[in-house]
């Protein structure tokens, strides 16, 4: 199975803070292997809110910072997964979804 995970949290502060978060997480893609389904990306504060009253500015709730897409066995495996992200070490925190094949 697929699952997504989340990201919420401050985002680096500085220059020096996002290289050394880009290397910690490319050392952790590197020995998820092939459970790394897709590395993601960090969002950039934009963001929309679409419903059927319209579109707001701004999230519902907290606003997610990034994601990540892994393959596990388990909701509880996809967990374990991102219990060794070094984005926890930040103050972040992880929210994972268990996806389906909807085709």
């Amino acid at each position: 199975m697929k699952y997504v995970l989340l990201v919420y949290g401050p985002m680096a502060e500085n220059e020096a803070e996002r290289a050394a978060g880009m290397a910690e997480m490319a050392d952790w893609y590197g020995r998820l292997g092939p459970a790394l389904v897709d590395p993601g990306s960090p969002f950039t504060g934009a963001v929309k809110t679409v419903s059927q009253n319209g579109v707001k500015d701004g999230a519902i709730g907290s606003q997610a910072t990034g994601f990540n897409i892994v393959e596990a066995a388990s909701l509880s495996a996809a967990t374990e997964i991102a219990k060794g992200c070094p984005l926890l070490k930040a103050g972040r925190q992880i929210v994972v979804y268990e996806a389906f094949s909807a085709m």
